[in-house]
């Protein structure tokens, strides 16, 4: 009989031991689940934010590329600026017009009548 006792005792303990190492691995289960919803709830988040910033880069990199080519088509209309009162001053000082050319970006006829309307040895005479 005392085998009894001693085996029901030893069953007993065992099914306790059993039982708490069930409830512990039950509760860490469930701390784990909740760790790994929260971490799935933040990489969701990240990965919406991302996608809205991937967005927003999009949007921005396509606004300078409009930007970009209505610069170009700007550019392309734009004709060379010319410096004509510069012109008259050096042509004034004796510059002749192959220097206002080079100077001041002008044309062959440009530089030749501003030479010979405001050349240093343009006299009223020869405008005639």
């Amino acid at each position: 009989m005392t085998s009894l006792i001693f085996t029901s005792i030893l069953t007993a303990f065992t099914v306790i031991v059993v039982i708490v190492t069930a409830f512990r691995a039950f509760n860490l289960f469930l701390q784990q689940s909740k760790k790994i919803s929260a971490q799935q709830n933040q990489i969701a988040a990240l990965s919406a934010g991302a996608v809205g910033l991937d967005k927003r880069v999009l949007q921005f990199e396509q606004a300078l590329n409009k930007m970009k080519e209505h610069q170009n088509t700007i550019d392309v209309g734009i004709a060379p600026t010319h410096n004509y009162e510069q012109a008259v001053r050096l042509a004034r000082k004796g510059m002749d017009s192959n220097q206002l050319m080079d100077n001041c970006n002008l044309s062959a006829e440009e530089a030749h009548l501003i030479s010979r309307l405001h050349g240093a040895e343009t006299n009223s005479s020869s405008l005639h």
